[in-house]
């Protein structure tokens, strides 16, 4: 599929037109929590889809990480890569990729996108390699085929890099960006009634593992996949993951041509990047959106229903992983055994207890838990625990589930090398690395 073929469909050309209608309007309503990366957290009420005002994505330290500061900052990113690339020069674009995934989160580069791409740059052929990607991923050009995707292996990590190393504003599909546009779609079908029916192909959007999805805003709603991280469905996934990235982008800029007052103050250039970061800060949960339709919204109840059925298929992508054995921090406790990483989310069992903790939670926890910082593990059942563990941590940002798992993860964070135990400390002490 083509884009005029796309755009020119009519399911997505009657959501552009709805969407674009309706994007001066959206009642949306921010609850995002504090972290490393949001510093105060966001509570406050917008009208319309421009949350450039409200976007916060602070890496740098003595900065705000305010829309102005992160669209200068992806310039430099951006251009930095694409001369690389142009040059070539192979060490340039591994540090200018290195540097795109620190501002990115990336904590442990010997898991996810860097080992992938050191592989590519031992061979010299990643400067090829993204020059060959970028060029079938420009959107004017590009061709949905699952039987060649633009990309050979895409996680949250690498989908910065290849949107940083484009010309016309690919965006970045990571999970809050995939929960907020699947969200949109269903508040349009609803609108339309359309609820009951199948979602079109042309319109789904998969999220990514973990606990944000179209299903935080509509219990009910068709899924639109799950982009699985098993290794036996890799080449399947990164055309799938190819696919909603072209799409999202596609959809982007018509909408943008239908609204032109939408991101008018920005740059012709920024103004896809500029609906993205948007869409980013609905994607933090888009319960958000409830206000824009009657019934939407879930309850505690179904709440814990996902969470189950989430952490159920994050077991299954994990059955062909290799299975790690550690033992908990006081040695008194039966092992544990988990696959997975930090990038891929984790899954595994303890003292006959399954257990799961999917990217977007792994990914919190280490914002909030900085280079330097030290924690407790305040795991116990009763009582208060200390501010500054992690199951306080757990307790806050996850209530529903049970704060005992800390003595899960500390080993678990310790064994992917994302944190130390402090030799002699008592009660149990980390440091984060």
């Amino acid at each position: 599929m083509n884009r005029n073929a796309f755009i020119n469909s009519p399911h997505v050309a009657a959501f552009t037109e709805w969407l674009a209608e309706h994007c001066r309007s959206l009642a949306i309503r921010l609850t995002i929590k504090s972290s490393r990366f949001v510093p105060n957290g966001i509570r406050t009420n917008v009208t319309g889809l421009d949350l450039l005002g409200q976007y916060r994505w602070s890496t740098t330290k003595g900065k705000t990480g305010n829309w102005k500061e992160t669209r200068d900052l992806l310039h430099a990113l951006g251009d930095t890569l694409k001369q690389a690339i142009a040059s070539p020069n192979e060490d340039k674009v591994l540090a200018a990729c290195y540097q795109i995934l620190a501002w990115g989160g990336n904590r442990n580069d010997a898991k996810g996108a860097m080992p992938f791409l050191k592989a590519l740059h031992a061979e010299g052929k990643l400067a090829k390699y993204l020059d060959k990607s970028s060029r079938a991923f420009a959107l004017d050009a590009a061709v949905i085929d699952a039987n060649m995707p633009q990309a050979a292996k895409l996680n949250s990590m690498l989908t910065k890099v290849h949107a940083l190393a484009s010309h016309d504003g690919l965006p970045i599909y990571d999970s809050r960006v995939a929960a907020a546009i699947a969200a949109l779609v269903e508040l349009w079908r609803r609108s339309d009634g359309k609820a009951g029916q199948p979602l079109p192909s042309e319109l789904a959007f998969p999220s990514i593992p973990s606990d944000r999805s179209v299903h935080r805003l509509f219990a009910d709603a068709h899924s639109p996949g799950v982009l699985s991280y098993a290794p036996a469905v890799a080449t399947t996934t990164a055309a799938a993951w190819c696919s909603a990235k072209i799409r999202l982008g596609w959809i982007m800029a018509v909408v943008l041509e239908k609204a032109p007052e939408l991101f008018a103050s920005e740059a012709a250039q920024d103004r896809m990047h500029a609906f993205e970061a948007s869409l980013f800060m609905i994607g933090y949960d888009v319960d958000c959106l409830k206000e824009n339709a009657p019934g939407a919204g879930i309850s505690e109840v179904q709440l814990t229903h996902l969470q189950r059925a989430d952490a159920a298929q994050l077991r299954r992508d994990h059955a062909d992983l290799p299975y790690s054995t550690i033992s908990t921090l006081n040695g008194k406790t039966p092992n544990i055994q988990y696959a997975g990483d930090v990038h891929i989310g984790l899954s595994g069992v303890w003292s006959k207890m399954p257990f799961s903790f999917d990217s977007d939670f792994l990914q919190d926890l280490l914002n909030d838990f900085p280079a330097g910082e030290v924690a407790g593990l305040g795991a116990n059942m009763t009582g208060e625990v200390k501010t500054n563990t992690l199951g306080y941590w757990i307790n806050q940002h996850y209530p529903s589930r049970p704060r005992r798992l800390a003595s899960v993860l500390a080993p678990i964070l310790i064994a992917e090398g994302c944190a130390e135990l402090i030799t002699g400390a008592h009660p149990i002490q980390l440091r984060f690395l």
